[in-house]
């Protein structure tokens, strides 16, 4: 996944191959214990390794863990396999990044409502027909699903965060041509479509922006509207990851900076090793869930 790559630079010379945060609390069962420093504190890395989370639910009966599963085939998988360890799950708390930011924002009673893929596209083709985005580049294929297909990459992959955009371009301009001009012209097209729907509707562009939202939102009261939405919960884990989207390492920076609760992050194998190796990267930006766009 391209999430994982945009800080992958010549600069950067310290990785970590293998991670896990030993702890007192029955909530983190670390796969490995290396380089820490690096790493939020609280923030255990695991790939694979699902028994970790099936063994913290059949421990953990007073403990309430919020499972964040963005594939609904993996909450499926996980709430199966303990039905067929015969594993209580009366303490796990099945949602998604969304369906969290939703609430954390209904908390603070900010909207979320949101423009859907339909709009999008009916929005983006007004704004290519009424020339409010220039796009000429062979590089960005002007028809509107297509521009939508980049916007949501560039989404995914920076957040639209001013620090991971820098950094991306700094990245671009190290390419040679005529890549360079092509990958510009994909990010300067996927800021500007952004942009521009910014401007055509009050609602968010997309689901995406909720977790975004209450990323600041956390940062901003200290943790305290994540209290008043979790009280319960004491672990916090993302599931079934082959790849993590800019806002949901937000969320979880924000979570780790604000409150004490640990949170595990499940690689799926194959990929794990590569993505454990690029999560510091992709935590170190200043103001987790801050956008370029005024907001």
């Amino acid at each position: 996944m391209i999430s994982s790559t945009i800080r992958d630079e010549d600069s950067v010379t310290n990785e970590i191959a293998h991670l896990g945060r030993p702890s007192a609390t029955t909530c983190n069962t670390p796969m490995a214990q290396t380089h820490q420093e690096q790493l939020p504190k609280n923030l255990t890395l695991h790939e694979g390794h699902e028994e970790a989370l099936l063994e913290r639910a059949d421990r953990s009966s007073h403990q309430t863990e919020l499972i964040l599963a963005p594939v609904e085939l993996h909450r499926r998988n996980i709430q199966r396999r303990l039905r067929e360890a015969q594993t209580p799950k009366d303490g796990l708390q099945f949602t998604d990044p969304t369906e969290v930011g939703e609430r954390l924002l209904d908390v603070v009673d900010l909207p979320t409502t949101t423009i859907d893929r339909i709009d999008r596209l009916s929005m983006i083709r007004s704004v290519l027909s009424n020339d409010e985005v220039s796009i000429t580049s062979p590089a960005v294929p002007s028809d509107p699903q297509s521009v939508e297909q980049i916007r949501t990459e560039i989404e995914n992959v920076t957040g639209f965060h001013p620090n991971r955009l820098e950094i991306f371009q700094d990245v671009v301009d190290g390419l040679t041509a005529p890549i360079d001009a092509d990958v510009a012209e994909i990010l300067s097209a996927a800021t500007g479509i952004e942009r521009a729907l910014r401007r055509r509707t009050s609602k968010s562009i997309s689901d995406v922006e909720f977790v975004r939202r209450a990323a600041r939102k956390i940062l901003a009261t200290d943790g305290v509207v994540w209290q008043e939405a979790f009280p319960e919960v004491d672990c916090v884990s993302l599931v079934g990851v082959s790849g993590v989207p800019a806002a949901h390492i937000d969320l979880l920076h924000a979570i780790l900076t604000s409150v004490t609760v640990p949170v595990h992050i499940h690689f799926r194998r194959g990929t794990g090793s590569y993505l454990s190796r690029r999560v510091p990267q992709l935590f170190d930006v200043a103001e987790p869930g801050t956008v370029v766009f005024k907001s």
